[in-house]
């Protein structure tokens, strides 16, 4: 297929970052109106970026067994950690690397002479449902200029003869126009993050006089001390990268709670909920 991208407008040159390596390719320059959004580097909402999430979710299910194992739960837990992140190709998981990830294994799918496999054909229609949540965003220029491939895709595979390159370049089209018109600068009203007592054991020692009390805790606020009861009375246990640990006299104790918090001048202020745990 020729492209008179010339006529359209003037090219720039920009690189591909790929799952397997780098590739360098033409695209048409962006508007003066792109131009001015991507400098912008406009904030999306949070509610935005999970709409974006909740759509790959459901394109990876879509997809076949290969892509699953690579865009699996992990991969969006990371995602969710950060997601200003999500929208550049930064070390963290990214949109267009599921994009990258559905279109290299659509194409290892193809039949030797270009077949249109049952795996392929999955892994295809997770790269239309990926790429119809974010179409939207993307200048009209860039839309058309997908559109081609895609027109030409859909031709291949009525005729069951797949040109390999036709869906490689999908895949790395979006990503550079994604590249171009999607990059805000943060994700607004991301809600903070809780700080919670994670994991509490009670456990008596062997001369069972005493219980041995360990804690770890996920922090958003500043916390320097553990707050423990029994029905011996409170104890205090100061936090090490984010762990307590404390041996208390309490012989008879059948439940343990700790709390967490900041502690100063004989004042404690709690910053997460009471946890309980039974002494085993």
């Amino acid at each position: 297929m020729s492209f008179n991208w010339i006529s359209k407008a003037t090219t720039v040159l920009l690189s591909s970052v790929l799952l397997g390596g780098v590739v360098t390719t033409t695209m048409p320059a962006l508007t003066t109106t792109a131009q001015a959004e991507y400098l912008a580097d406009a904030p999306i909402s949070y509610q935005m970026f999970k709409a974006d999430e909740k759509a790959a979710k459901q394109a990876v299910k879509q997809a076949s067994p290969a892509v699953k194992l690579q865009i699996n739960g992990a991969f969006f837990k990371r995602m969710a950690a950060k997601p200003v992140n999500a929208y550049g190709g930064t070390m963290s998981a990214y949109f267009t690397q599921i994009m990258q990830s559905l279109s290299s294994h659509a194409i290892s799918e193809l039949g030797r002479k270009g077949q249109a496999t049952v795996a392929f054909k999955k892994d295809y229609h997770a790269m239309l449902m990926l790429y119809d949540q974010f179409k939207g965003r993307l200048e009209p220029i860039y839309q058309s200029e997908i559109s081609d491939y895609l027109d030409d895709a859909d031709q291949q595979i009525s005729k069951n003869k797949v040109d390999s390159g036709v869906i490689s370049n999908f895949g790395d089209y979006f990503e550079q126009y994604f590249r171009a018109d999607i990059r805000p600068d943060k994700v607004t009203g991301v809600p903070r993050a809780k700080s919670k007592i994670t994991k509490l054991t009670a456990k008596k020692t062997a001369s069972k006089k005493y219980v041995k009390v360990k804690g770890t805790v996920k922090l958003s606020k500043k916390a320097n001390y553990a707050k423990i009861k029994t029905y011996k009375g409170t104890r205090y246990v100061k936090l090490k990268a984010h762990k307590f640990s404390k041996k208390i006299y309490a012989p008879k104790a059948k439940r343990v709670s700790a709390t967490v918090g900041h502690y100063a001048h004989g004042h404690f202020s709690r910053v997460t909920a009471t946890k309980s745990v039974h002494v085993k």
